[in-house]
C-alpha cells in the first residue's frame, strides 16, 4: 500500500508517469523498505503509534527513537539526492531514480550510524514516558 502512495506522491513531484514507471514504483519500493517496513515491525497497523513516534517529543522507547531518526534520515536523504537531478552534467547516475536511490540508501546507512550514536549521547537525558 505505501508503494502505490510513494509512487503517487513521486509522479506528483514530477516523476515521469509513463515513461519511467517501473522505475519509479521500483524506488517506491525501496523507499517503503526502508521507511514502513520497520514502523510496521515495530509499531504494527496502530495509525496513534505512527502519529505519536513522529510527532514532536512522542517516542516512549529507543527503538521507536531510532525508528524515527532512521526514517527521517531515509527521507532527507531522498531529498538530497534529488538535487543533482536538474543539473547538466549529463552522468549516467543522473537518471531518474538513481540520484534519489542512492540519497535514500546514504540517508538510511547514516540514520542506523546516528541512532545508536545520538542514544548513547543523550542517555541521560532520555526519560521516556510509559504507557
Amino acid at each position: 500500500m505505501s508503494c502505490f502512495l510513494f509512487h503517487v506522491i513521486f509522479v506528483l513531484y514530477g516523476a515521469p508517469l509513463i515513461e519511467l514507471v517501473l522505475e519509479t514504483f521500483l524506488f517506491a519500493v525501496i523507499l517503503s523498505t526502508f521507511t514502513t517496513v520497520p514502523c510496521l515491525c515495530l509499531l504494527g497497523p496502530n495509525v496513534k503509534a505512527w502519529l505519536r513516534v513522529f510527532s514532536r517529543n512522542g517516542v516512549t522507547s529507543i527503538w521507536e527513537n531510532s525508528l524515527q531518526i532512521t526514517t527521517i534520515s531515509s527521507f532527507v536523504g531522498t531529498w538530497l539526492g534529488a538535487f543533482p537531478i536538474p543539473l547538466d552534467w549529463e552522468r549516467p547516475w543522473q537518471v531518474w531514480p538513481i540520484s534519489c536511490t542512492l540519497g535514500a540508501t546514504f540517508g538510511y546507512v547514516a540514520g542506523l550510524v546516528i541512532s545508536p550514536l545520538w542514544i548513547y549521547w543523550n542517555r541521560k537525558q532520555l526519560t521516556y514516558k510509559t504507557n
